[in-house]
């Protein structure tokens, strides 16, 4: 046992030493600001980048890293530009008092310009472009093209004349050419860096906005996660005040709700312009300081015997002289302290893994949750430590989502915490429980059954209301669709039995007419009540393979004597390439429903159409993906009005082909659900009023 405790007290100790090594070296692995200009995307070069070779479309947008124009201690606008000297170049991006411009290094305060030429691809004229503007020290304006699109505070050649703010912006221009200057003054004498610390990305208009939207989303999320885990925690600790955990954990989280509205894309200075930018930045650094307060705290009281109390004071006395300092100090004395106070901050979060670690070991309550979540929060801060100090270009938003991860995982701790405490009130009252076992176990049963019972009264309501809306449909559908048979047998009936069939061919054949009809209109009440499942996917289709050839003369043939019998020429017409060559494609499908289909648009045609008129259809077949079928005629036509709607279920117009017997509007609309049904799809191609109207609809062809 001893020899396994020596084992594991090994391992910690060298994860810790790895960790150190890890925060103290990073500066000297990643400190150049030249290093970032790796990577396989274009970067700028002697103040020119060229993106000839850039599919914004297709690569997305990127950053416009590289060396931009540098011109120190002026401030030039658009038209300066003539006749200047070969400029110095500067690495973008990155403090211009982090690195050497030209052998030259420059203090954090002082007035810049900075220049780049960005060569866009051929193809983007006509564009929209959008570039996102990040975090300037600390003021600038913004030219593209000669254009001022953004400024942020009031640049200036002295503190007295410049005035400093906090904001991200976005810019959308149209380039009207295929190259674009982009242009900054930067002005800085309030904080110790100076200059364009953080990337721009350039994009498409439509490529930008959504990223900025979903950061803004993002920073909202945060912060009301935060905020709400803040005040649920502050209200633990009114009900039950013995429990401090919940006090410091709350107040972690109210500050760093805080911090979050101060650096993310939603700050202070955008809802309230007004807001000093000096007490921003001290709102920004004095949360951090007493964040690191109150999470010790916070630690140090969930975990009392394997926290250090002197080391915890140690630790708590260094962030409250920082936030003495701050408070005291002006902007470019306390950003100084920045880099010193992330090396406590390195120490503060290798101490509290340790005591963690020590938890864990000892199998603490809700331990191992913690520290997992403390790990993963731990890495995202020394990300976010190293982009702060321009060790490595990489996201400086990472403790985002560690310290959500990390919330997420102290909410299932809290949980579990509240449901032993349940669970431990349970057992106190064993006893009583012990004595009314019986009636009890009888209780949950009859509840189980209960609410079994309701379940399945509540899917059978479900299923109820779906059928009640298929039968609903089914009825408007057959009331509708069963109309045109009716009055066709009707019609052959009574010239029956007026005597206008002589002959008992004619009869026989009149008979059989009826007889068809009849047999139709039992599949009709069949299909319509499938159509009807629709909504519920119910509906089978019998499809059948066949040519084109023999579908079209199928679909044709059926209907030349109602034509015949209202006095309207009818004609089929085969065209295309399969059909020229005489060897016809096949489809796939239900021969049945598509006279269903083939009816509806026919008799619409002769209903609307006078005796001497034409009826034309016509079966394109090229062998490519479909089958074509128009439906023309010389009738009434559709108005212009009607157009939009004539597909849609239940609408109806004087002059409407909705329904061919004026019903509820249902022929198209089950018409276009069995094309589509089929694969294809239905149209109205054109419509003159009393000149006629052309129907469409295609059928996929079969490719194997």
């Amino acid at each position: 046992m001893l020899w396994i405790k020596s084992k594991l007290s090994s391992w910690i100790l060298l994860f810790f030493l790895l960790m150190i090594v890890a925060v103290f070296t990073l500066p000297e692995i990643q400190g150049k600001p030249e290093e970032w200009l790796k990577g396989d995307s274009p970067k700028a070069s002697q103040g020119v980048m060229d993106l000839t070779k850039w599919n914004f479309k297709d690569n997305g947008s990127l950053w416009l890293n590289g060396e931009w124009e540098f011109y120190w201690a002026q401030l030039y606008t658009p038209e300066s530009f003539k006749g200047l000297e070969a400029p110095e170049m500067a690495v973008v991006p990155g403090s211009w008092n982090r690195q050497p411009i030209n052998s030259k290094s420059y203090s954090g305060s002082g007035f810049v310009t900075y220049r780049l030429k960005v060569i866009l691809p051929l193809s983007s004229s006509g564009r929209t472009y959008a570039m996102s503007v990040p975090f300037i020290t600390s003021a600038y304006s913004l030219w593209i093209n000669g254009e001022l699109l953004a400024e942020s505070g009031k640049v200036g050649t002295s503190y007295e004349e410049s005035l400093a703010t906090y904001s991200t912006k976005t810019v959308g221009f149209h380039p009207n050419n295929s190259e674009i200057e982009i242009l900054l003054q930067v002005s800085n004498f309030h904080h110790m860096k100076g200059g364009l610390r953080q990337p721009f990305e350039l994009g498409l208009f439509d490529q930008i906005i959504p990223k900025k939207e979903i950061s803004v989303g993002f920073d909202m999320l945060l912060f009301g996660s935060l905020m709400i885990m803040g005040l649920y925690h502050l209200g633990l600790f009114s009900i039950r005040p013995n429990d401090r955990s919940t006090l410091y954990f709350g107040l972690f989280c109210v500050l760093i709700a805080l911090r979050t509205i101060v650096i993310g894309e939603i700050t202070l200075l955008k809802v309230f312009p007004s807001f000093p930018w000096e007490l921003e930045l001290k709102l920004e650094y004095i949360s951090a300081y007493l964040g690191l307060v109150f999470f010790i705290l916070f630690i140090g009281e969930l975990f009392p015997n394997e926290s250090n109390r002197k080391i915890q004071r140690s630790f708590i006395l260094i962030s409250s002289c920082y936030t003495v300092l701050t408070l005291v100090f002006p902007a470019m004395v306390y950003t100084r302290f920045l880099i010193s106070f992330h090396i406590i901050l390195g120490l503060a979060i290798v101490f509290e893994l340790y005591v963690l670690m020590r938890a864990w070991y000892l199998q603490r309550q809700g331990c191992t949750i913690i520290l997992v979540a403390s790990f993963i929060f731990a890495v995202s801060i020394i990300n976010d430590m190293i982009y702060a100090n321009e060790w490595v270009s990489t996201t400086g938003r990472a403790s985002g989502f560690g310290l959500l991860f990390f919330i997420i995982c102290q909410s299932g701790v809290l949980s579990m915490k509240l449901s032993r405490a349940f669970s431990n009130e349970e057992k106190m009252s064993a006893i009583l429980a012990q004595m009314n076992s019986s009636l009890s176990i009888k209780i949950k049963d009859r509840t189980a059954d209960l609410e079994l019972v309701n379940d399945e009264l509540r899917v059978k309501n479900s299923e109820m209301s779906r059928l009640e809306t298929s039968r609903s449909h089914l009825l408007s559908n057959i009331s509708h669709d069963l109309g045109t048979p009716l009055t066709t047998i009707q019609c052959y009936i009574e010239a029956i039995l007026d005597g206008m069939v002589d002959t008992e061919e004619q009869r026989k054949q009149y008979v059989q007419l009826i007889h068809g009809k009849v047999l139709g209109m039992g599949r009709l009440i069949e299909d319509l009540f499938q159509l009807s499942q629709l909504e519920a996917r119910q509906v089978a289709f019998q499809k059948l393979n066949l040519s084109t050839e023999i579908l079209m003369e199928s679909l044709f043939s059926r209907y030349k004597l109602d034509a015949s019998n209202a006095g309207i020429s009818y004609e089929l017409i085969i065209n295309g390439k399969a059909a020229e060559s005489g060897s016809f494609s096949k489809v796939e499908v239900d021969v049945e429903r598509l006279h269903q289909v083939f009816s509806n648009l026919i008799y619409n045609s002769i209903k609307f159409t006078q005796a001497g008129g034409k009826i034309r259809v016509e079966m394109i077949d090229d062998g490519d993906s479909e089958m074509l079928c128009r439906i023309s005629d010389t009738g009434a036509g559709i108005t212009a009005n009607d157009m939009p709607f004539i597909f849609d279920r239940f609408y109806t117009s004087n002059r409407s082909r909705n329904s061919v017997s004026g019903g509820k509007g249902l022929g198209l609309s089950i018409s276009k659900e069995i094309i589509e049904s089929h694969g294809g799809k239905i149209w109205v191609e054109r419509s003159v009023l009393n000149v006629g109207t052309e129907f469409c609809f295609t059928v996929p062809i079969q490719t194997s």
